[in-house]
């Protein structure tokens, strides 16, 4: 893999995992156009790294009173705002691990059809663009409880899939569950950190211990199994470039959605979406594979 690669793999993780526009339905369609082999699992794991410490860094006062909040809960009830608020994260991190480890399988047959993550990014953009015609909430994190924390865990269920972003798919959650979409989108974040670490521990699980039905799958996510990892430099480069962009990107992020709506992310997941759906179908019918 070239650093030039690298780069674009890089700019690719650290804003459309933290934009609600699918990083892996990026990934996978512009590898597919311009002929790119996908990366290695360990060159993922750092991206996904990378991108980790940028969310750890721009929001590393709320996860160190998490952390406080949860040792301190214990002695307190869990009566405080973040003592009770690192209860909620938890129970939202829930499903989204049980369901992507029980049908990891089935999700990895996913990413190998690159037609199926263009047209879910429609669906991605249709989930952005409705959730806005419902008319602004109000409420604010410490208003939900543990079921609508659950809710909101499930839906992250939809990154999972690729063309469906977990922050697009959580924050339309959240406000469904009643919350501003500035606090909508602050925990979608929160859960961000454990989401991304555990998508991480997974992949690194099959680094260490690669079984057999894993390198027969030929891939899982956008990473290709069974692959040399790249160069230790292109590798850096590649976690480098996805944390300077991921924080920027979380920074432009949380000052957009404080005074403006998501429907422009809505209208670009469908123009790039039906593009790529053309450009796909164009590529078969030229026999281009």
């Amino acid at each position: 893999m070239e650093f030039v690669h690298a780069v674009v793999l890089g700019i690719i993780q650290g804003v459309a995992e933290l934009f609600p526009i699918s990083s892996a339905a990026h990934t996978l369609l512009l590898s597919y156009l311009l002929g790119w082999s996908l990366p290695s699992l360990p060159f993922v794991v750092m991206l996904h790294l990378g991108t980790f410490l940028a969310v750890l860094v721009y929001f590393a006062k709320d996860y160190g009173r998490l952390i406080a909040g949860f040792f301190s809960g214990f002695a307190h009830g869990f009566r405080q705002p973040f003592e009770r608020l690192s209860l909620l994260v938890i129970a939202g991190t829930i499903p989204l691990a049980i369901i992507g480890k029980l049908f990891e399988t089935q999700f990895d047959r996913l990413f190998a059809q690159p037609l199926f993550a263009a047209a879910f990014l429609l669906v991605t953009g249709l989930v952005l663009f409705a959730v806005e015609r419902l008319g602004e909430k109000n409420g604010t994190i410490e208003d939900i409880g543990f079921g609508r924390a659950l809710w909101i865990g499930l839906t992250q269920i939809g990154g999972l899939v690729p063309g469906g972003s977990r922050s697009g798919f959580s924050i339309a959650g959240g406000m469904l569950a009643g919350l501003k979409r500035e606090e909508a989108a602050r925990f979608s974040f929160l859960l961000a950190g454990p989401a991304i670490v555990g998508a991480s521990l997974l992949e690194m699980r099959r680094v260490i211990h690669p079984k057999p039905s894993d390198l027969a799958t030929g891939q899982h996510n956008i990473a290709a199994l069974g692959v040399a990892p790249e160069p230790a430099a292109v590798i850096l480069v590649g976690t480098i470039v996805a944390f300077v962009a991921g924080f920027f990107a979380i920074r432009f992020f949380m000052r957009f959605v404080d005074r403006h709506k998501l429907t422009p992310f809505a209208i670009y997941c469908w123009v790039f979406g039906v593009l790529m759906i053309a450009l796909i179908e164009l590529r078969q019918r030229a026999g281009i594979q």
